[in-house]
């Protein structure tokens, strides 16, 4: 949370002199206004950034239960192969159930473009190769040097 406003507020109200001298177009309002600007810039950005990253977050999450189910220990490729490919097909049902309630003739709804559009981004995307913001699961040397990754905690 962006705190340049209240920094700026903070600032004004010390300032010596008749607080009656703050009107519309003083200094201390253009500076006020500045830093609200600020402020809402920074946190569209942060949510714009936040946004952006769930499905990274979604597919971390996804795969650390699945070591978590594991006990931490390292996971064998088949495994991780089916893994991934659960986690490619997971909307698969819900997209399917959505497009048989659907009638006849209907276009797609908005919530099935969006499904539809997700699932064919996980298919490109396991397609092409599936590495991005996946640990290799299977080297024990990861597991033993480097404690933080165990994930026997819940």
């Amino acid at each position: 949370m962006p705190k340049t406003l209240e920094k700026t507020r903070k600032a004004i109200a010390k300032k010596k002199g008749p607080i009656e001298s703050l009107h519309q177009y003083s200094r201390d309002s253009k500076r006020l206004h500045r830093a609200q600007v600020r402020d809402e810039k920074l946190e569209k950005i942060a949510a714009s950034r936040k946004k952006n990253d769930k499905p990274y977050l979604e597919r971390a999450t996804f795969f650390q239960e699945a070591l978590r189910q594991n006990e931490g220990q390292p996971l064998q490729m088949d495994i991780i192969q089916e893994l991934i490919k659960t986690f490619v097909h997971q909307h698969d049902e819900e997209l399917h159930e959505i497009k048989k309630m659907r009638r006849p003739g209907r276009p797609a709804s908005a919530k099935e473009d969006l499904l539809k559009a997700k699932v064919d981004k996980l298919q490109k995307e396991y397609q092409s190769g599936f590495r991005e913001c996946l640990i290799n699961f299977t080297m024990e040397d990861i597991w033993v040097a480097n404690p933080r990754l165990s994930i026997t905690s819940p």
